[in-house]
């Protein structure tokens, strides 16, 4: 009975510090590197010289982000369009 007692001590703890690491953790989502972001966003658009729009799906912790931010920082040789610009791309459709 008192190996049972600890063992429940134990995961109620474990419950307790899982939940307050989620509560100071204002993150929703996390790439495969490990970098945590707020938001998920569905961009959409038509990308230079294509013919058909472009989905383009990221995480990033800036809301405001366009479409044209987002694929310029992708198609440009300019790497000052990439810096300016911070997001981990999911997918494009």
């Amino acid at each position: 009975m008192k190996q049972l007692s600890i063992i429940l001590c134990s995961i109620t703890l474990i419950f307790m510090l899982i939940g307050c690491n989620n509560i100071t953790n204002n993150s929703k989502y996390v790439d495969l590197e490990g970098k945590n972001y707020k938001y998920k966003l569905e961009l959409s658009g038509v990308m230079p010289n294509a013919q058909k729009e472009t989905t383009l799906i990221i995480l990033t912790n800036d809301n405001t982000l366009t479409f044209d931010d987002v694929s310029k920082s992708l198609y440009s040789s300019n790497s000052k369009d990439s810096e300016s610009v911070d997001f981990y791309l999911l997918s494009t459709e």
